[in-house]
């Protein structure tokens, strides 16, 4: 196996709405998560939700034949037709494969900043198109700074099966430019900037290696 480490820096044009439970002691009906220091962060298990969703509409779009999570009966090693485990299991685990890989938390970069941003919104019946009565809700937000960063030199560590399984993760990051809820209205819409680097050497994607496992 070969021993990987991804930093990520993400930039933000409009401010992210990454949720967090228990909100009944504040005046927002969604708030955003932190960290035990209140900084704002980018939960872990969102990196690696966002990533794995993406890398697989990569790998399925190249034709390749996937397991079918999250139904335990339909991932390696009991998907039908499937090889085990299949290239997304491989990297990412299944019920019966311990992922490998580590995700960490993106925690924000600028110091002193301002106090998070409350937003109106309202719910939309689709069918109408019109808004819902008394269905005013308010959504917390990071603050509105244009610019705004979060990054983890060591966001994603850990192993992989094959050096070239680098460069899925490496274009699944590519993918990704909306982070957390309310995207359609507009939050969190930014860009991400990945380094790889496998066994200490520094590493840029290539989508040849992506096609040869495709076709393999």
């Amino acid at each position: 196996m070969a021993q990987i480490n991804i930093s990520l820096e993400l930039t933000f044009e409009t401010p992210p709405s990454v949720g967090a439970g228990g909100a009944s002691d504040a005046l927002a009906d969604k708030v955003v998560t932190r960290d035990a220091r209140g900084f704002f962060i980018i939960p872990a298990s969102q990196v690696k939700g966002k990533l794995r969703h993406a890398c697989e509409q990569l790998l399925r779009a190249n034709d390749l034949l996937l397991c079918e999570p999250p139904n335990p009966e339909r991932m390696c090693p009991n998907a039908r037709g499937v090889t085990s485990p299949c290239l997304m299991c491989q990297i990412f685990g299944s019920p019966q494969d311990r992922c490998k890989l580590r995700f960490h938390d993106l925690r924000v970069l600028q110091p002193n900043l301002p106090a998070e941003t409350l937003r109106s919104m309202v719910s939309l019946n689709r069918f109408r198109r019109t808004a819902e009565n008394q269905r005013l809700f308010l959504v917390e937000t990071a603050p509105n700074i244009n610019g705004l960063k979060f990054r983890n030199e060591q966001a994603i560590t850990g192993y992989i099966r094959d050096s070239a399984h680098v460069h899925v993760l490496l274009a699944g990051l590519k993918m990704l430019f909306t982070w957390g809820g309310g995207t359609s209205r507009g939050l969190g819409w930014g860009a991400v900037d990945a380094n790889a680097r496998v066994d200490g050497q520094s590493v840029l994607l290539n989508i040849e290696e992506i096609r040869s496992l495709c076709h393999s």
